[in-house]
């Protein structure tokens, strides 16, 4: 169910999900610069934050941002 985790996390984790994405890293063997490798590091960082480094809110804020994704996708 969508809303378990905080405004915050869920826009660290958001943040976190579009570097991996646009870093590069899942779509282009060897496209990972050092730069997208630090913005990685730290949106992880910001999402390890986010929720008091609490392992399970922070799957709690991806899951949360993942349904979100895929209800926006299926309302297009």
């Amino acid at each position: 169910m969508f809303g378990r985790s905080t405004p915050a996390e869920r826009q660290a984790a958001a943040a976190l999900l579009s570097e991996v994405a646009d870093g590069g890293a899942l779509t282009t063997p060897g496209g990972m610069t050092d730069a997208s490798i630090a913005r990685q590091v730290t949106a992880a960082r910001q999402l390890n934050d986010a929720t008091g480094g609490d392992k399970g809110r922070i799957a709690v804020a991806l899951a949360d941002v993942r349904e979100a994704a895929i209800a926006a996708e299926t309302s297009r």
